[in-house]
């Protein structure tokens, strides 16, 4: 564990995760200071903690502030690359984030789900399936609170949480019970820097387990890590009937050994991916002691979590999914993986460099892309010489109009990226709002 007796703490950064970790070390009794690049003056949450006699440091990164820490807890959405976290880096001085704070400070159980595509609804399937098993169960992470905030508050329970590159990346001694990673695809290279960097911040989920703890994996995924470096016993499961893995599927049934946990074809979301999904949840779920009943009660009735995939409605024949949550193309084609064919398919967003090749494959189900934001030109070009219909929008909300107005009897409205949302929204929560809010008034006005 990082030793923090004595130590003078910085917690860089605001946001929700600063806000609660700068508080609860200052309630534990240790020497804490908050910085924040943002003006916080007139920051009521800022007042509150000054009030609570927290020295905040806000306007910028004084490097001449590193003379006075010993340990930096990060938010993780900061770069490891900007000045003050380089220097820190030279002058040796401890960075984390705050899930590597929670597991220092409290002897929890912690579940922790990552990878690049499926975390947040294999998160969501694993809680709800142990709320309905009435285990101590709180969600943490990504999807809901702070770990650092549910430690706190619930030190003895079991906590369940999604953890991203960025979390991962400030972890030195960080050890859930269970690992899950759902795949490891390419993502976040403006921050990582390249691929290898990126893969490599997601496996530091299990460095630190033992033979005691499990760590979970695709067996389609296997020639992707080097197992002589983990000591993790590991579950490998299978979309097939491969009995050789501890997880498989026979005959629609995936059985856990002997034990049937689901009936694969029972699930209401869509697509292979969510088998898998729901697989992880179910394996997870299961160790920590769920029946099979409660596992299949919660499975069969999970709709989706909002901005994933997520069923909006249906409005003249015609089936509408925000999957917002789609920032990346391999995602995006795990979507439409989930359908067939006359997709009309609403993507673009921020250019991140990303190649969007990956979408190729299955251009054919898409009857139109309607595309927007930094990257239409190229999203637009790549429809253009596959020979699918495309057409240029401003917005998502002016793209699900057209989208709908072209839209027949049987056909799918998509809303699924393959970008990030910060060209033209702050968050994918804002723009799969705006898709959610022109579905209700297309189909109210109709």
């Amino acid at each position: 564990m990082i030793n923090l007796k004595n130590k003078r703490i910085l917690v860089l950064g605001f946001a929700r995760s600063g806000y609660s970790t700068v508080k609860i070390l200052k309630k534990l009794g240790y020497d804490v200071k908050l910085n924040s690049y943002d003006d916080l003056s007139n920051d009521e949450k800022a007042q509150e903690l000054r009030e609570l006699g927290i020295e905040i440091i806000d306007g910028g990164h004084p490097l001449e502030l590193l003379e006075t820490i010993d340990l930096i807890v990060k938010n993780p959405g900061i770069k490891y690359q900007i000045e003050f976290l380089q220097k820190a880096v030279e002058m040796g001085i401890d960075i984390i984030t705050e899930i590597e704070l929670a597991n220092t400070l409290f002897s929890i159980d912690m579940v922790a789900i990552t990878g690049t595509n499926g975390k947040t609804t294999t998160t969501q399937m694993t809680y709800d399936i142990l709320k309905k098993a009435n285990k101590d169960v709180f969600l943490a992470g990504n999807i809901g609170y702070p770990s650092i905030e549910v430690a706190y508050n619930h030190p003895k329970s079991l906590i369940v949480t999604e953890v991203s590159s960025f979390q991962l990346e400030g972890t030195k001694y960080f050890k859930p019970s269970i690992a899950v990673i759902t795949n490891l695809g390419e993502g976040h290279l403006d921050y990582h820097g390249n691929l290898e960097n990126y893969q490599n911040a997601k496996k530091k989920i299990y460095v630190n387990q033992t033979k005691d703890d499990f760590l979970i994996i695709n067996i389609k995924e296997k020639e992707k890590y080097n197992f002589d470096k983990i000591k993790s016993t590991i579950i490998f499961y299978d979309t097939k009937e491969n009995i050789s893995t501890d997880v498989y599927i026979k005959e629609n049934i995936v059985m856990f050994r002997e034990t049937e946990l689901f009936d694969s074809t029972k699930l209401k979301l869509p697509g292979m991916h969510n088998v898998e999904n729901a697989i992880n949840a179910a394996i997870i779920s299961y160790l920590k002691g769920a029946s099979t009943d409660a596992i299949q009660q919660v499975l069969y009735n999970f709709s989706g979590v909002k901005h994933r995939l997520q069923y909006v409605g249906e409005y003249k024949g015609v089936k509408y999914y925000n999957d917002s949550k789609a920032t990346n193309p391999v995602a995006t084609t795990t979507a439409l993986s989930g359908f067939d064919k006359n997709i009309i398919l609403i993507c673009g967003g921020k250019d991140r460099g990303i190649d969007f090749k990956e979408l190729i494959p299955y251009l054919s189900k898409i009857k139109v892309m309607v595309v927007v934001g930094e990257s239409k030109e190229l999203l637009y070009s790549l429809a253009i010489q596959h020979n699918v219909k495309c057409i240029k929008a401003i917005k998502v909300a002016d793209a699900t109009k057209l989208a709908s107005s072209l839209a027949k009897n049987g056909d799918t409205v998509l809303l699924s990226p393959a970008c990030a949302s910060w060209d033209q929204y702050k968050c994918f929560e804002d723009r799969g709002d705006e898709f959610i809010t022109m579905f209700e008034k297309i189909s109210s006005e109709g």
